[in-house]
């Protein structure tokens, strides 16, 4: 939306310098180029042990070619009356793939789990949050419907597909016709939330002498700002989910609306703030600092073509304080957004110590204030970021080469 870009600042643009070995480090390299060809191949090792424990392919899950970019995706059925949720799976090149919608979402509490029905005789087990939303579609949709969705077209179990997948995730949702965003089950008067969402999209603005009349009543306020801090709007990752969206859809229950109706919203709560009306609107301070609305304003940010692609330095710092289940997420969350250049790549088998060296790799400015930001964002101690003579080889020195030990290695396991 043209008048939402222009609100817009470009704020980003430095362009990372790989730091240069010292003399120290130098003669580090020279005399331990064995031990650590040693430690590599050590570590490969392990890394294949690992994948390889993982690797064996069972129902329900098809073998995903990952030499390429392959992915897997759900063929929802319409329900035929039951309450079970019925599909199956099939793996497509996503240069040439079936149209499909990419889903966003939070897992939620897994701790009650509910099944999916699989052509081939078998079930899956998901959460909640997920069922709710499969069993609504389910009973809307009158074909067979494709969907993408993290927690069952990637095999969980295999290291090595979870790893490879989580290298795609910009383009599956890049490539999806539509992404939906689901927030769960209806609650806390949010249906009334959503209608106001929707039949605002095309009412402009009532002059009031120098201002303007009230849009909602304290209500309608109120159910608005609940719907804005629900705990998907605060999930690590949907800042890159959203980002690479072409087109959003957003569900609550039964209600859905467009992202461009989110915009508009924002555009009109953002025009009473500048002429001071805001005042007359209960909560329209909460609605214009919720999550939701720091999302939409993010999200027009980052796609405005002004704006540079970011150093990973710069997003770890505005996305600190964005939740996820697992802590390394906090950085491979925002790989997907981050300058081309970087070398920094998702291994769910690097120990959180390892991350935080191979992001460290990536800095080379403000390194003692980003290190210490780093640390906390990972949960480090101070005594885990302390580099001995073998880290520096590894970590420091050598960034191109465990780029291809962790980025190429998948191809010699296929």
């Amino acid at each position: 939306m043209r008048q939402l870009s222009i609100l817009v600042l470009s704020v980003m643009g430095l362009s990372p310098v790989a730091p240069r070995p010292t003399e120290r480090e130098q003669r580090l390299i020279t005399q331990s180029s064995q031990t650590t060809q040693s430690a590599r191949n050590t570590k490969r090792r392990v890394i294949t042990q690992l994948s390889s424990s993982a690797t064996s392919e069972s129902k329900p899950y098809l073998k995903l070619n990952l030499s390429n970019r392959q992915i897997r995706l759900f063929e929802l059925r319409p329900a035929e009356g039951a309450s079970d949720i019925r599909g199956s799976f099939r793996c497509e090149e996503l240069a040439t793939c079936s149209p499909y919608i990419a889903l966003s979402y939070t897992w939620g509490d897994q701790t009650t789990q509910k099944k999916i029905h699989l052509d081939d005789g078998s079930t899956i087990s998901v959460g909640e949050n997920l069922w709710a939303f499969l069993r609504l579609q389910s009973s809307i949709i009158t074909q067979p419907t494709l969907l993408w969705i993290d927690a069952i077209c990637i095999n969980q179990a295999n290291l090595h597909e979870r790893n490879h997948q989580v290298g795609l995730m910009k383009q599956i949702y890049v490539c999806a016709t539509d992404v939906f965003v689901w927030l769960g089950s209806k609650a806390d008067n949010s249906d009334l939330a959503m209608e106001f969402i929707i039949q605002q999209t095309n009412k402009p603005l009532r002059k009031r002498g120098s201002g303007y009349y009230p849009i909602w009543r304290g209500e309608v306020g109120k159910a608005l700002h609940t719907l804005c801090e629900r705990p998907y709007w605060s999930r690590m990752w949907i800042i890159q989910e959203l980002l690479h969206a072409e087109k959003i859809t957003v569900w609550c229950g039964k209600k859905s609306f467009e992202w461009t109706d989110f915009e508009s919203l924002y555009l009109k709560l953002k025009t009473l703030e500048d002429t001071n009306w805001f005042a007359h609107h209960k909560f329209h301070m909460a609605v214009m600092q919720s999550a939701a609305m720091t999302m939409v304003w993010q999200r027009a940010h980052w796609r405005h073509p002004d704006t540079p692609a970011p150093r990973l330095q710069r997003l770890i710092e505005i996305f600190r304080d964005w939740k996820c289940m697992e802590i390394k997420d906090k950085v491979f969350a925002l790989v997907g957004m981050a300058a081309a250049r970087i070398t920094t790549v998702p291994d769910y088998a690097l120990s959180t110590r390892e991350v935080y060296f191979m992001v460290m790799d990536e800095v080379d400015t403000d390194r003692d204030h980003f290190a210490n930001l780093l640390s906390q964002v990972l949960g480090l101690a101070a005594r885990d970021c302390d580099l001995d003579e073998h880290d520096l080889i590894e970590y420091k020195v050598q960034p191109a080469e465990r780029l291809v030990l962790r980025a190429r290695i998948m191809d010699e396991w296929d």
